[in-house]
């Protein structure tokens, strides 16, 4: 992988405990952001591909048009 120099200001205190987080883990900084980044990244691409719980399940129970309608008449959510 192909890496590229950037420069760029953090708030003072997440940096430290970055570098606290690197030197626990025996593993460079670069290397603690890097993974921080890569993880906030596929969580937000997880977020947006995600669908909603009625695209998850449309079409998961199989019921007959009749058998709907007269439930729903039953409970008087549906004029005819």
């Amino acid at each position: 992988m192909a890496r590229q120099k950037i420069g760029t200001a953090i708030d003072s205190k997440l940096l430290y405990k970055a570098k606290l987080k690197s030197i626990h883990e025996k593993k460079h900084l670069n290397d603690i952001i890097e993974e921080a980044l890569a993880q906030y990244l596929a969580k937000e691409k997880d977020i947006k591909t995600s669908k909603s719980i009625v695209e998850e399940t449309k079409g998961e129970i199989k019921a007959d048009l009749k058998i709907v309608k007269q439930v729903l008449e039953e409970e008087d959510y549906l004029e005819i």
